[in-house]
């Protein structure tokens, strides 16, 4: 999954969604339109791109509008509504974009959804964006507990949070899934556990020479 790149994402654009555009001084032909001549996105339109993505039809429309929002400023998008958005997305498309504007801009007031949304199997490989975007934006207390508890059945969508949340307790629960780690699991526990020792290391040379 990633960016869209298909031509007819904004075939059949809703005229009621332009006209809503238009009437707000963003007066465009189509939602590629908007990433390209706005970007950062104004808040306004930011706030009405989100506003409008639930009364549109058309996933693929849906999922387009989605993409716009990562120009949306970091922080002031609607963590709860996003939320909901992704809650009542039926498509893996439309559910991994929103999962991609969370990670990249932080909206706001969205810390306990995430912590549930990963926790959720039906989230699907959304569930990597989500891991990654709670390791930017939970704090470690609260965040390390979720993400190993995840990495039961999930493993390669929380290993490299891990890694950079981790402290040493985490570097030994990583230890011990090595020996039946195979493949990308494998190298992705590797670099990880290295991680959090390159991260343990400098805390510790910084200790003795705040002494």
């Amino acid at each position: 999954m990633g960016h869209p790149t298909r031509r007819d994402l904004d075939r059949n654009a809703d005229p009621q969604f332009l006209a809503a555009l238009s009437a707000a001084g963003f007066p465009v032909s189509s939602v590629v339109m908007i990433r390209n001549q706005y970007d950062p996105l104004p808040c306004v339109l930011a706030v009405l791109l989100l506003e409008w993505i639930p009364r549109l039809e058309d996933c693929r429309l849906q999922e387009s509008v989605a993409w716009a929002l990562l120009g949306a400023p970091q922080g002031m998008l609607d963590g709860a509504v996003l939320g909901q958005l992704f809650d009542s997305a039926k498509d893996e498309d439309l559910k991994w974009a929103i999962a991609s504007v969370i990670n990249q801009t932080r909206p706001q007031n969205i810390e306990s959804w995430l912590l549930d949304a990963v926790r959720n199997r039906q989230a699907g490989a959304s569930r990597n964006l989500l891991a990654a975007a709670i390791a930017k934006m939970v704090a470690p207390d609260r965040a390390v507990p979720v993400l190993m508890e995840v990495f039961r059945d999930a493993p390669l969508a929380v290993v490299h949070p891990l890694g950079k949340l981790g402290n040493s307790h985490v570097k030994e629960f990583l230890i011990a899934q090595q020996p039946n780690a195979t493949g990308p699991l494998r190298r992705e526990l590797r670099q990880a556990i290295a991680r959090i020792e390159r991260r343990l290391e400098k805390a510790r040379r910084k200790s003795v020479g705040d002494e």
